[in-house]
This record gives structure tokens, sequence and C-alpha cells, in this order.
């Protein structure tokens, strides 16, 4: 059936000064009951590639902060900054019983990540690996306990990390990725798998400053950020994964070579070995703020306009996508989830390409 979206917000207004600050507060959830997917996948084995499904209950809450100020004003100048904030999550509240809780996707290949659909967690989560950097030698793939004590047989034998015992049973050796073995039992599996993040971020906004000096010269400078939110960055796994013959990044060049080498590159294995799972390595943080536009704007005088016999005009010159600060490896940190039809998608970035630089210029005339 059609899902159902159930609203409701508080805010207020607060104007002082004679209007120079200007605050817009506001606080909301919409609760969407019976969340409804269309042709979501099913496996085929039914007779059926998709289907249509209620999927459960998903809360989106969170609030907004808009100030708009006018810090400073004579008879030529006028100086205003305006600023934005937001925070926005998505809930799980319920499930319906009749959709899987998770993707069914087995991470015992390299690649790959675990998604669940978890009551209290919201959408986008990813589940995986902790990644623990490279076996140094041969002696560190040793099996040890919580304590870091090495762990034998029952014959008193060495017993060596390995990973999906018995589906797959890899014996991990020197110069192979390292992960965290969670309940210590010497086999890397899925009882190993950890949260590694989501791709909502935890604040959006923008800002900006407007310089105008006798209402003819104007300035208008606009910022836009995102804080604190990951992705995984496909494009730095393809480059490093050593797996194929396609080119690598630089980066490889630090790559484990002999023993006792300490890096946190693994080996090079061609079409093989496990360096490369769903881990906490290729998660990153793509919290960035972006100068996204600047304008310059030029008002027309009176008796120019009078000659041409025009109401008014403006020229303008705009330039998009100056520079953007951040972390982020990636060449756009700016990715968001994709597939509307898998509630299973995580925000995943797979050389995604920059916005480009634009410039923009304009003649505005009004007759």
């Amino acid at each position: 059936k059609w899902q159902t979206l159930v609203g409701s917000n508080l805010g207020f207004n607060l104007w002082m000064f004679n209007s120079r600050i200007k605050i817009d507060v506001e606080v909301y959830r919409n609760r969407i009951k019976d969340m409804f997917y269309d042709k979501l996948q099913i496996p085929s084995y039914t007779g059926f590639s998709a289907m249509a499904a209620n999927v459960g209950t998903m809360d989106n809450q969170g609030w907004e902060l808009l100030i708009n100020t006018i810090p400073y004003k004579t008879k030529n100048w006028r100086i205003g900054f305006d600023f934005n904030m937001s925070r926005n999550t998505n809930i799980i509240r319920s499930i319906s019983p009749f959709y899987p809780r998770e993707n069914r996707i087995k991470i015992d290949q390299n690649g790959i990540y675990k998604t669940y659909l978890q009551i209290g967690n919201p959408f986008g989560s990813f589940y995986g690996y902790k990644y623990e950097g490279v076996y140094t030698d041969k002696e560190a793939t040793l099996v040890r306990d919580a304590a870091g004590k090495q762990v034998t047989g029952a014959n008193g034998e060495q017993l060596y990390m390995r990973f999906a015992y018995p589906s797959v049973d890899y014996t991990f050796q020197a110069g192979d990725a390292k992960y965290a073995d969670i309940n210590h039992d010497g086999n890397i599996d899925d009882q190993d798998i950890v949260y590694l993040g989501n791709g909502l971020p935890k604040i959006t906004g923008g800002f900006g400053l407007n310089v105008t000096f006798m209402e003819r010269l104007k300035l208008i400078t606009f910022f836009d950020y995102k804080l604190d939110y990951d992705v995984v960055n496909q494009a730095d796994m393809n480059l490093t994964s050593m797996y194929g013959f396609n080119n690598q990044s630089t980066a490889v060049l630090s790559r484990w070579r002999n023993p006792g080498d300490i890096t946190n590159m693994p080996r090079a294995l061609y079409r093989s070995g496990y360096n490369w799972l769903g881990s906490s390595r290729y998660v990153q943080d793509a919290s960035y703020v972006r100068l996204q536009a600047v304008t310059l704007r030029y008002n027309f005088g009176p008796k120019l306009l009078n000659r041409l016999r025009v109401r008014s005009a403006a020229f303008y010159v705009t330039v998009e996508n100056l520079y953007t600060w951040t972390k982020y490896k990636g060449q756009n940190p700016d990715v968001s989830i994709v597939g509307d039809n898998d509630p299973f998608a995580y925000p995943k970035d797979d050389a995604l390409t920059p916005p480009s630089r634009n410039v923009l210029f304009g003649l505005n005339v009004s007759f």
C-alpha cells in the first residue's frame, strides 16, 4: 500500500535591531509509515527479479537554523553575513517481517561491504572488517588471545591466522593485510564484522558574505559545507588492490616486499589473497567546505539608463566551484547514496568527477 507521512514541527522567528539581525529556528520530525519501495531486487529463484514492498517505518528528524545579519551599514556601504546550519537524521523504527534485514551478501570476497537494516540506526550504514595494517613477518600471523598471548593447538602446534574457515580457509602470510580478530578465535569471518560508518552528514549548511557599495556595486559569496560523514572510496580501492594488471596509484610503491618491512600497504598478489576486503581501510571522512560561488554585480546609473531608455540594467560575472577544503583523498567529497530503490545502498565513490569550474557573464536589462 501507499506509505503515510505524519509530520510535526516547531519554529520561531526573531528579528532585532531594525531587522539587522534575523534568526529563524525550526525543529521537526517526519515519520514515514509503511515505507514504499518499488522494484526491490529479490532472489531470481522466486521466479521474479523485483517486487514492490512496504519495508517499515522511519523517522526523519532534526533542526534548522538560519541567521541573516547586517553587521555594518553606512550611507555608502552595507555588509551582510548570512549563515545556515541543519542537522537531519533518519532512524529506522520498525522493519517489515516480510523483508530481509540484511543485503545477504557474503563478504568473503574482496571489495564488498555488508549493510543491514537495524532498528535505531540510520539508512546508509555499512559494516565490514577493521583494518589493522600489514603482517610484518610470519610470527605476526600467529593466533593470539585478547591478552596478546600465543594460542597453540591441542598438540601444542603453532596456529596461524585464517580467513573464512572452513568455506575459504586462507592462511594469512607475511605481507598480507591484517584485520581485527574481534572474538579472538584465529579466524577472520562474519563474527568479526563491525560498524564502520554511514553516509549521512551530521551537519550541513552554508554561509556567505555580501558587500554593497552605493547600491551600484555588489559582491556576493556563497560557501556550502557537509561535516562528519563517511564514504567508501572505491577509487582508492581500485588503485591500490594490486590484484590485476590495471594501473595503480603511486601509493603502492610503499607496499610490503620483505619480512620486517613496516608499512600500511600490503604486498602485491595477482588474483589471490584478501588484501582489499571491505574494511575500514577504504572508509574515509568526506567532510568539506566549498566556495560554491562568487558574484560581482554592477548596476548602471540613472544617466546611462536614461540615455539607453531603459528602466534598469546590470552587468555581472559569476565564478562557480572555486575551491574545496577537505581531507578526503578522492576527487570530489560530495558523494551521496545512490540507488533510490535499494534500502541497503551506501555512499561509494567510484572516481566521481568533481564539479567543473564555471565562469558566467550576464547582462540584465529591464525596459
